[in-house]
């Protein structure tokens, strides 16, 4: 059975001959210990090379190294889906490109709105985050700006004529996707920062313009991302921590379920499974996603949070197909060989009977994680993951 067939598969809750294993993410450090050069495959490091590759006027190198690395990796370690993503314009322009502040410092400014935001870049966790925004500084006034834009915008056809961003996917495509199962994200939230939450307490009409444009966006790319080879979606959007969601499950109920319809409608009318990710203590809005949304997946399952395949196997297992989840936060960066293989052992049998189900990490493979031991979770997943199950 080829890859992709053992992941439809899954998504059809069939037993294929091995439980599938993947990832979502792996960061470029660990890709570069893997392959023995530096690569180019994703995370904060990938970011920040993205932004100084661009600066320098090498977009094409940026482009011909993603692609070229992100398919030896996978191919390399006989992977079954591939997360692809877009790549900068053939014609993007140095003007619109953050201002470098230091060597790991970048200024991004909207010329629209005025308003900005500054990233950094750590070299000792590979992370790129936010330091400091125009949201921070101004709250809610610089939400509304940039609102108010977005509700001009409802109105305008979304544009996908430039189909140069779409090159490093279309490579991936074309060498991979017979054989490989092709993954691509995209997703409604209300962010996580303080200021929309204050804005969903004091403004709601404001969030639920930002949803509509995002909605908007996200139907149109999953449209998009169906004529470019993908076989499902990633979606979602980070919504609780380790204490349980952040806003009153009702929220969700009524702005964004309404919404996730209309997706999983489009999803369906182009036979896409649509996975819903989402860290941290999800489990009062379990009976929202698989109940009354309808959600075909769901990943990000936080191990460290409490959340637990057995159970959501028990209680929605017939209905949708688990994508995780081998704790990236503990196990995969301390563990031992015999650590990692307990638990892919733990996690296939207590999710893999019937099928409906792909061995992940609980959220990504990323730079803390030793790259000896994101291989060690693949080599356990094929020494236990073959159909029947006898664990």
């Amino acid at each position: 059975m080829i890859q992709k067939e053992r992941v439809l598969s899954a998504f059809n809750h069939l037993e294929p001959d091995f439980v599938p294993v993947s990832d979502q993410l792996v960061v470029s450090k660990v890709a570069s210990e893997i392959l023995g050069r530096y690569a180019y495959t994703g995370g904060g490091e990938f970011s920040r090379d993205s932004i100084e590759l661009l600066l320098k006027g090498e977009r094409d190198f940026l482009v011909e190294r993603h692609t070229q690395d992100t398919i030896e990796l996978y191919q390399k370690l006989g992977l079954d889906f591939i997360r692809v993503g877009t790549v900068p314009s053939k014609n993007y322009s140095k003007e619109n490109l953050p201002e470098k502040l230091d060597d790991c410092t970048y200024l991004y400014r909207d010329r629209q709105t005025n308003n900005y935001q500054i990233y950094r870049y750590s070299e000792t966790s590979g992370q790129f985050f936010r330091i400091d925004s125009s949201y921070d500084k101004e709250g809610i006034a610089a939400l509304e700006r940039e609102i108010n834009l977005m509700e001009k915008k409802l109105s305008e056809p979304v544009d996908y004529s430039d189909q140069s961003v779409f090159e490093a996917w279309d490579r991936i495509v074309q060498t991979c996707g017979k054989t490989t199962a092709i993954a691509f994200s995209t997703g409604i939230a209300i962010p996580m920062h303080p200021v929309y939450l204050e804005c969903l307490a004091t403004k709601p009409e404001l969030i639920e313009i930002f949803l509509d444009y995002y909605t908007l966006r996200c139907i149109e790319f999953i449209k998009e991302a169906k004529r470019h080879g993908a076989d499902f979606i990633l979606g979602g959007g980070d919504c609780a921590t380790d204490h349980g969601p952040i806003y009153n499950p009702q929220i969700f109920r009524k702005m964004l379920a309404p919404r996730y319809k209309k997706i999983l409608e489009i999803c369906r009318s182009l036979n896409l499974f649509y996975v819903f990710r989402s860290d941290g203590n999800t489990r009062p809005l379990w009976d929202i996603w698989f109940d009354e949304i309808g959600f075909d997946g769901f990943g990000e399952i936080d191990k460290s949070a409490g959340m637990d395949l057995g159970e959501l196997k028990k209680l929605y297992g017939d209905r949708i197909t688990l994508v995780g989840n081998v704790d990236c936060a503990n196990t995969l960066v301390y563990g031992t060989k015999k650590d990692i293989e307990e638990e892919v052992k733990d996690c296939i049998k207590k999710a893999a009977e019937g099928g409906g189900f792909i061995l992940t990490s609980s959220n990504s493979i990323h730079f803390n994680v030793p790259a000896k031991n994101f291989i060690y979770m693949v080599e356990a997943a094929r020494k236990y993951g073959r159909y029947p199950i006898s664990i």
